[in-house]
């Protein structure tokens, strides 16, 4: 599908200004795992000092995001799986797992120093830039060695390279809305990097399935075009060196700002533990779906990726649909509770369909669930987070703290998942999946236990 590793935010600027600024702010702060800087206090222009950007520069920032996403999504939805069947079809679901799973602990780990040095960086050529093409190098390096290896554990050494990268790429990349759009553009230019990311997804799917016949095009394609898009972004979007008083924050400050007491700040850990619980259901679903079409629906790997891109652009309506309208009518509402348990139901029933689907047909109308699911999830997840925030003075490290809620269950789903399709045998998919759907419920449950929030 054209899910991401983590439940993304997408809605057209154009559609719905209030969903689109949601979209932006999601921008900011996303994925604090991969490089998230809002931890760390800027010295940058007021919004408002910030010129107007154009056609060019947002045609830039397009490209480079949908080849940064690329880099991330092609191997995690197709290339890593149809890798991994080659070199162990006995014990595929384990080692895909492993690969996944550790690559994006390292990711977790470093996502926030990679952010706090960024924020640092005092080169005369630019604070983001050495982090952007120094990343561009260790992604380039890590495909090339998933790409060559023999073995699992080579290719967990490989994907890790690969995660260390996109750590480094966000480090660079994430501020760049925060620095260089002003306010009035954040939420169309934050909207529209979410779609050029939207396709990547889609697309990742459907460029491996007609490269499977060469392995080193299959991972080395997605570096190449994210190297395009930096090609661009040095010479189109300015950078300088950080502030001379901008404040750097001691690597163990960074660990210890994500601490809070769930007891004091019970509507907080609830929105924390609702997301956390929904990422693991989506998790397994996105890690593993390649292999439900081989082994259940008996796929080849060509046709279950393009079986995947071709739902996935289906799907990618549905989600985006969801997305603004949820975002529209609950700001009209003033009611955050039932989206949640809208998308909850609909993101269980789209697993639960996909684990009875005995052909393309029906799991299709459970991946189409899923994403309706992920963009009503989406549409109010990150406004219900800011209304209990426990300290709003502190809404960067709150926020950092939130999103760590999509990045844990993404590096340990896939290490959990094979455990649980071995049961009976092994090839067990529908187990897992109703596990996610089960999961999914679970969110329900502590919304409802919200008190904060309606």
């Amino acid at each position: 599908m054209t899910t991401q590793p983590s439940l993304p935010d997408l809605s057209p600027a154009q559609a719905l200004p209030d969903a689109a600024e949601a979209v932006a702010e999601h921008a900011l702060h996303r994925d604090t795992v991969h490089g998230s800087s809002s931890l760390t206090p800027t010295q940058d222009p007021e919004p408002e000092n910030i010129p107007r950007v154009g056609a060019g520069f947002i045609a830039t920032y397009m490209f480079a995001y949908f080849g940064l996403n690329l880099v991330m999504l092609m191997p995690a939805l197709f290339s890593l799986a149809y890798k991994v069947q080659l070199i162990d079809p006995a014990g595929k679901d384990t080692s895909l797992g492993l690969v996944i799973g550790l690559g994006g602990i390292i990711g977790l780990v470093l996502g926030p120093i990679a952010g706090v040095l960024s924020d640092g960086t005092r080169l005369a050529w630019g604070r983001r830039r050495p982090w952007i093409i120094g990343g561009l190098l260790l992604a380039t390096a890590g495909a090339l060695v998933v790409a060559v290896v023999p073995t699992v554990p080579l290719m967990i050494v490989g994907w890790s390279i690969c995660q260390l990268a996109v750590a480094v790429i966000s480090a660079g990349f994430n501020p760049v809305l925060a620095e260089r759009v002003p306010s009035a553009q954040r939420g169309k230019v934050g909207a529209l990097g979410g779609v050029a990311a939207s396709f990547a997804g889609v697309g990742a799917s459907l460029i491996g399935s007609f490269l499977t016949g060469n392995i080193m095009l299959l991972f080395m394609l997605p570096p190449l075009v994210f190297a395009v898009g930096v090609l661009l972004f040095i010479f189109v979007i300015r950078d300088k060196p950080a502030p001379a008083g901008t404040p750097r924050l001691a690597v163990s400050d960074v660990f210890k700002s994500f601490w809070f007491n769930p007891r004091e700040h019970a509507d907080f850990a609830l929105v924390f533990l609702g997301k956390f619980l929904l990422q693991f259901g989506f998790s397994f679903f996105s890690t593993f779906s390649f292999y439900f079409l081989l082994d259940r629906l008996g796929f080849t790997p060509e046709q279950a990726g393009q079986s995947l891109a071709a739902a996935g652009g289906i799907s990618l309506l549905a989600m985006m649909g969801f997305a603004v309208f949820g975002g529209f009518l609950s700001d009209r509402l003033k009611r955050r509770k039932p989206f949640i348990y809208l998308a909850s139901t609909l993101i269980a029933a789209g697993l639960i369909t996909v684990s009875i689907a005995p052909d393309i047909t029906l799991f299709i109308v459970g991946g189409v669930l899923l994403s309706a699911g992920t963009g009503a999830f989406t549409s109010v997840d990150l406004a219900m987070a800011t209304d209990v925030l426990p300290e709003p003075e502190k809404a960067g490290k709150y926020m950092s703290i939130y999103y760590l809620s999509s990045g844990i269950p993404g590096a340990l789903a896939p290490i959990i998942a094979p455990v649980i399709i071995a049961v009976g045998g092994g090839g067990n998919y529908p187990a897992l999946f109703i596990t996610g759907a089960i999961l999914a419920v679970g969110t329900a449950v502590t919304t409802w236990r919200i008190r904060g929030v309606r």
